[in-house]
């Protein structure tokens, strides 16, 4: 319950008579008969449904199907409250009011103390006093409608929400601990909490639920497990945990230097010892087999997949800098998003239904191009009967085959290059290729042939836009062959979408923005006729069908309140278009 948590310390903060929470409106702070909204996202219906199980044991519900409102009871750092939830036809509104200690019943806080945390549900009876539920009231199986999707097993998907620079606007800045999250003077800004779930084993069926707390902050975060003086494989294995619990999105080992994490597109050095050369490289070769210590030993780099037993797999890039040997991490994670879990344009669906053609997924390093190409790949294989190849260096995620058959294969393993597998697919029969990278002339080529042969593929490729993207596929064709490959991409591309991913306003989580190109004539005409600097504005002016530039979906990220301006400003490619965007959005809002 930590973001619930983190928003009871404002109450207390800004000495507020109690906090309203409903779906589709941020949390607001109750004074007398007004309440003001805290600037912080506002809750969605599916977060507000998931955030009464929480609250509720199925006695609860059971009630507040009957009666359409219950009152329980919350307790947190040591102030209790008392906790209103009513379902109507709007959802679910729930409404907590600061008690005093005398009005709480002596067993109360006995229960609590014995629970050993802070959290519980706690009947009110009709005096007003506070008194725990018995685990027998609540074992009843209750179909209370709006829940029934809420299980005792449902996974929370709280993402906790720390406050920006624009708190509680309409409340004011009073003391308290909102002084530590507004900038200070001499510009140094600091980390606001970062606060986490930390769940016991679920209880079965009836019983209470186990309690929830806050169990480290964003400083903390830093603090890597211990290990010895000398880093073992088993230690690695440690590193990786700590790297996971912490929802990083990066791991980097090097000589010299504390393990870092990349958490939230920050780099986040930790407090642990340096590192020394030869256990890193000990480290490293115990996880290399013996064909890969020669790729490394002959290419100074190599790719892996590396997976830890209930806890997941990681792509691992090894390679020689001037200290020795590094190793950068990153997690893939298990379960395959769909591009609403992702939060991606739902307009990206379009692509799942083309036939034929060449699809390119184009960002910087760790934009999300893996990510997005998965969930549309799964998209496919819940809704189209179809033979999906896959050409990855390494493989990342793990697909089940549903309505479709997929068959990967790794380079380097099952093929020997990107070139050489595309090749071998043309013969096994597949409808879809998706290539883990575009990377060089003969996967390029093998790439643009195999689209005009009927098939859809869909590739990678480091560029930061779309002009860029085009521009690369030409220029690794020799120059006497560049008119002619001018033609071909003319002909095959069926769309590029460029992914960025960008810190949320509240500074805690990542947000993806994209850009969305689709094939169309005025496209095929500006690539064929060597027009590239004219994309921007065909992706500016075509926008009634279904593609839009990078600006546009950045002033809609900004508006929607998900990136606050500077992040988006500076993402801008053309600073110009996007201040342009918001001005004329602005001159079009109808006034209050």
């Amino acid at each position: 319950m930590a973001r619930l948590d983190y928003i009871l310390r404002a109450v207390a903060a800004e000495d507020s008579d109690g906090l309203r929470l409903r779906p589709g409106f941020p949390p607001e702070l109750i004074f007398g008969d007004t309440a003001g909204p805290m600037q912080l996202p506002a809750f969605s219906d599916r977060q507000m449904r998931e955030f009464v199980r929480e609250l509720t044991t199925q006695g609860d519900l059971a009630q507040l199907h009957r009666d359409g409102r219950i009152e329980l009871h919350y307790e947190y750092g040591g102030q209790f409250y008392s906790c209103a939830i009513r379902a109507g036809g709007g959802g679910f509104q729930v409404e907590f009011r600061p008690r005093t200690t005398e009005s709480v019943s002596p067993s109360l806080r006995e229960v609590a103390a014995s629970r050993g945390d802070h959290t519980g549900q706690y009947a009110i009876t009709e005096d007003g006093t506070a008194v725990p539920i018995a685990a027998g009231e609540a074992d009843v199986d209750a179909d209370v409608e709006g829940l029934d999707d809420l299980s005792d097993t449902a996974n929370p998907e709280f993402e906790p929400l720390p406050a920006n620079d624009r708190l509680l606007r309409e409340v004011g800045n009073a003391p308290g601990f909102l002084e530590d999250l507004i900038e200070r003077e001499d510009g140094e800004r600091p980390f606001a909490p970062r606060m986490e779930m930390s769940v016991d084993e679920p209880a079965p069926r009836g019983e209470v639920r186990p309690g929830i707390s806050i169990h480290y902050t964003r400083d903390e975060a830093t603090a890597p497990p211990r290990f010895g003086q000398k880093l073992s494989r088993q230690e690695f294995e440690k590193l990786l945990r700590w790297m996971v619990e912490q929802e990083a999105t990066d791991l980097h080992i090097t000589p010299r230097f504390p393990p870092t994490l990349r958490v939230d597109n920050l780099f986040q050095p930790s407090k642990a010892r340096t590192l020394g050369r030869e256990e890193i490289e000990h480290v490293i070769l115990s996880i290399l087999g013996h064909s890969e210590r020669a790729i490394l030993k002959e290419e100074n780099a190599i790719d892996l997949a590396y997976e830890v037993e209930g806890l997941g797999r990681f792509r691992i890039n090894v390679f020689q800098q001037l200290h020795g040997l590094s190793a950068a991490v990153r997690h893939v994670r298990g379960a395959i998003d769909s591009l609403e879990s992702l939060k991606l344009p739902a307009e990206l669906n379009w692509l799942t239904n083309q036939q034929t053609g060449l699809i390119l997924f184009t960002g910087p390093t760790g934009s999300g191009k893996s990510t997005t190409m998965a969930a549309l790949i799964e998209q496919m294989n819940q809704s189209r009967q179809l033979h999906i190849l896959t050409l990855e260096a390494p493989i990342e995620y793990l697909f089940e085959n549903r309505r479709c058959l997929i068959q990967q294969r790794e380079v380097g393993t099952h093929t020997d290059t990107f070139g050489r597998g595309l090749k071998d697919a043309l013969r096994e029969n597949p409808d879809v290729i998706m290539v883990g990278e575009l990377r060089d002339y003969e996967t390029v080529s093998m790439a643009i042939s195999a689209s005009e042969t009927g098939h859809l593929i869909m590739a990678t490729m480091h560029a930061n836009t779309t002009n860029n993207a085009v521009s690369r596929l030409i220029d690794v064709f020799p120059d006497n062959q560049k008119a002619g490959a001018r033609a071909m991409i003319a002909d095959t591309l069926a769309a590029v979408v460029n992914l960025r991913l960008l810190t949320h306003a509240s500074g805690r989580g990542l947000v993806p923005a994209v850009e969305f190109l689709k094939n169309n004539h005025a496209v095929s005409s500006t690539i064929r006729e060597n027009k590239l600097h004219q994309l921007r504005q065909v992706l500016s002016t075509s926008m009634g069908e279904g593609m839009w530039p990078f600006e546009r979906n950045l002033a809609d990220l900004y508006r929607r309140n998900e990136v606050d301006y500077d992040t988006a400003y500076r993402a801008a490619p053309d600073k110009k278009v996007f201040e342009g965007i918001l001005a004329t959005a602005k001159k079009r809002r109808p006034p209050r």
